[in-house]
């Protein structure tokens, strides 16, 4: 069985090493000098610290199984600080508790953090017993949790949760591709903060246990770890353009829906067309090391998230030095500052300097922090973050029902079909594996 892979980010590499862990001939083929794609842990400070995403969720098993089978379970770590904070009404408030992606559980908790006003306390409170019908279309998110809980929670604690996580906004998502938690409660009856409190109050998972995982060495160890593995199967500075060139019986295709809609246009079309609709927000993260003694500000917690209706230009600060046991030292304050959006592209169009200044303004306001990083990192992940709308979980399975008309012996797949966390990505690559090696029989 000839198996290629196209792209060697997370989704490719967890697919080649699925196939040729079952005994595939594998090639997976990566345009760049290097594997990992947005995975990308570099020294900062005299230490490494995460480029992109510096953990993945615990909860969920999908890495922690590929951590194990590579047997880098051993060195997994959590966050050693949990409170986190929203800059809200001119302040570091802390996030309520308890609340799953910022609803909030708990109205009393809810008033006392002082995210919303008294009157938006007020409107939420009535969420419970409001009339309403479970959800039968797949809605934004925004629209459902304005209508339960009133636009304070939504603009003040849901979106800057849920939308901080896609760098987009709460009314551009969908429910069930962006958050299928809130869509399971909604289903099952009309007021979200009685069904998630059930389906919180019925959960066997132990409260205490670490909700995040990480890599002393960053999670670009897993890729690092993945590259090993595949060994001459990966092949670096080795673009495709054309799949009709790949002597394989089956071909995964990992890439971004923009970049994979022209390399799969002559083979389908309507496929092509499809993968076209999906858009993509860009965004910057910026890595400041300060001198411990300059920062005079409490870092008792992983960081902040900044709501857009404050108007700053960042979205989120992680105190990644407080955050990781592994990150900084005793003299060495680190900090990971989110910049950009979808629709707000302003930080792409800065120059280095000039967004340095925007983002220390931003952290003077918010944290009032004045002091001058000794060292400072900017990472742009152009077009990076894909964009699930309404609808988006048809539009998959209509991709996939398109492809497996037209081309068989092709499946298409990444961070914009079903879920743009490591885990995710890690099942959706092993999957398209598994699915090819079922589908073996189906030749070009």
């Amino acid at each position: 069985m000839r198996i290629a892979v196209v792209g060697a980010g997370i989704t490719g590499l967890a697919a080649g090493y699925e196939a040729a862990k079952a005994g595939a001939e594998v090639v997976v083929y990566e345009a760049a000098e290097r594997a990992g794609g947005r995975i990308l842990t570099t020294e900062l400070a005299g230490q490494p610290v995460d480029e992109g995403a510096d953990a993945f969720l615990a909860r969920v098993p999908w890495a922690v199984e590929l951590c194990q089978e590579l047997g880098l379970a051993g060195e997994l770590v959590s966050p050693a600080q949990r409170a986190a904070f929203v800059y809200s009404r001119g302040e570091l408030r802390a996030l309520p508790q308890p609340n799953v992606l910022g609803v909030p559980l708990d109205f009393d908790a809810l008033a006392a953090s002082g995210i919303v006003s008294d009157g938006g306390v007020d409107r939420a409170r009535q969420e419970p017993d409001l009339a309403g019908s479970p959800l039968v279309d797949d809605e934004s998110v925004g629209s459902l949790v304005r209508r339960r809980l009133g636009d304070e929670v939504a603009d003040r604690l849901v979106d800057p949760l849920v939308g901080g996580i896609n760098a987009s906004s709460i009314d551009d998502l969908s429910v069930g591709a962006a958050v299928p938690q809130l869509a399971e409660a909604a289903a099952r009856g009309p007021s979200l903060v009685r069904e998630l409190s059930r389906l919180a109050a019925s959960s066997t998972a132990d409260p205490e246990a670490p909700v995040f995982y990480s890599l002393p060495d960053g999670v670009g160890r897993l890729t690092d770890e993945l590259v090993s593995r595949l060994g001459q199967r990966l092949r670096l500075s080795s673009p495709v353009t054309d799949l009709g060139e790949l002597d394989a019986d089956q071909v995964i295709v990992t890439l971004p829906a923009d970049v994979a809609s022209a390399l799969v246009a002559p083979v389908s079309s309507a496929a092509a067309d499809l993968l076209g609709e999906i858009d993509y927000a860009s965004v910057v993260l910026v890595s400041l090391a300060f001198c411990a003694a300059d920062v005079d500000h409490p870092m008792a917690g992983s960081g902040y998230l900044v709501p857009a209706v404050e108007g700053r230009t960042i979205t989120a600060c992680s105190w990644a030095s407080s955050k990781w046991a592994h990150v900084g030292s005793h003299d060495t304050v680190v900090m990971r500052v989110s910049v950009g959006r979808y629709g707000d592209d302003r930080a792409l169009s800065f120059d280095d300097d000039a967004l340095l200044d925007v983002v220390r303004t931003d952290l003077a306001a918010t944290m009032g922090l004045e002091a001058e990083p000794h060292t400072v990192r900017i990472s742009r992940w152009e077009r990076s973050l894909p964009q699930f709308r309404p609808g988006h979980l048809e539009l998959v399975a209509d991709i996939r029902q398109v492809l497996a008309q037209d081309a068989p012996w092709l499946q298409v797949t990444g961070a914009w079909a079903r879920g743009l966390g490591v885990p995710a990505c890690i099942n959706q690559g092993r999957q398209a594996a598994q699915a090819g090696l079922t589908e073996g029989a189906i030749v070009r």
